[in-house]
């Protein structure tokens, strides 16, 4: 029997592997739940998991810059989360922001600018209004000591052009955005379960958020319109994490990765079975229903696979080489274990 050191965040597809409901006579899994920022985090600074869930953006750049003895992975095509935190961006009344279009020569706040959400909100404002991120002044949440940004080294080699200002100790959106210092941002409003993490990485300064005359949120409809807008577009729903194993474990193991893909694509069938009692486990927007959002995006709103997810792939890797935080554009069937290419 395979035991295989996990770590994974709070998703309701994960659930029925996680409590046990999937299970498997090949391998076992010592499972950590965790939070995005402190998992990635973990993952780029100590490289401690065997299997683990991981942005799809910062895999992207680990690539370029893995050593013999880190960020030796490769991933299986599961992806369980889209790329929808960005949506609840909020802004500051005075700053005249209608939509993403009037973004262009603001300052922005997101939580680092390599990760996947933040790599999508720069598509989304290319794609549907032609903003380049060379036209906003960005500032990064994170302190250099927990940014998954500075780990990658993007503190010490920006993308060409791009104005990108790390926030000080004793600085956070919440209250820059409440004072104008800054005209947008999102990812400070609490939202994980604190006894998930050990690390203050998100950080929240205590400002009044609901009923606070100042600030606003962007999308009153949670980001549904510009979503549909974009793939009404593109044909492409932004997926944010793929899920990871280290490759010195698949190559000992090679049937390891098709039993992995199983395991997970059954937690995730059993979870659409049990939607009714957390929707959020198959719909993408609150207050929707199945049958209105299937008819816009498909049967499947959260497809596993490299060949129903490779329009997505391509764009997000075009898109990374494109802003310079890669140095080449991935090839895509590269990216994942060969056993699992459809």
């Amino acid at each position: 029997m395979l035991h295989l050191k996990t770590a994974l965040t709070k998703n309701p597809r994960f659930g029925p592997l996680i409590d046990g409901r999937v299970d498997s006579s090949e391998v076992t899994f010592d499972v950590t739940v965790t939070t995005p920022p402190e998992l990635f985090y973990r993952n780029l600074k100590y490289d401690e998991f065997d299997l683990f869930e991981m942005s799809i953006s910062e895999y992207l750049i680990t690539r370029e810059r893995r050593g013999s003895d880190r960020w030796q992975w490769i991933a299986l095509p599961i992806f369980p989360a889209k790329a929808f935190v960005w949506l609840g961006l909020f802004v500051n009344t005075a700053a005249g922001i209608k939509s993403l279009a009037d973004l262009r020569g603001k300052r922005v706040g997101v939580p680092d600018y390599v990760m996947t959400a933040a790599l999508w909100l720069r598509v989304f404002l290319r794609e549907l209004y032609g903003v380049q991120p060379q036209e906003i002044s960005w500032h990064i949440g994170r302190i250099k000591e927990f940014s998954h940004g500075a780990l990658l080294g993007l503190d010490k080699e920006p993308p060409a052009g791009v104005s990108i200002t790390w926030l000080s100790d004793n600085q956070t959106f919440d209250v820059m955005l409440d004072r104008g210092e800054i005209d947008a941002a999102y990812g400070f409003a609490p939202r994980h379960d604190r006894k998930l993490q050990k690390y203050d990485i998100d950080r929240y300064g205590g400002t009044p958020i609901e009923g606070n005359p100042r600030l606003r949120k962007l999308f009153p409809d949670a980001g549904r319109e510009v979503v549909t807008a974009f793939y009404r577009k593109t044909q492409v729903v932004p997926a944010n994490h793929v899920l990871m194993v280290q490759r010195k474990i698949l190559e000992e193991n090679p049937w390891l990765a098709l039993e992995l893909v199983r395991l997970f694509s059954e937690s995730k069938r059993i979870a659409y079975g049990a939607a009714e009692r957390w929707s959020l486990g198959y719909l993408y927007f609150e207050g929707d229903d199945p049958q209105s959002q299937a008819a816009t995006f498909g049967d499947d709103p959260f497809p596993y696979g490299v060949s129903a997810n490779r329009k997505m792939l391509e764009m997000l890797a075009a898109s990374s080489h494109g802003e310079g935080l890669t140095r080449q554009t991935a090839r895509i069937d590269e990216l994942f274990a060969a056993a699992t290419l459809d």
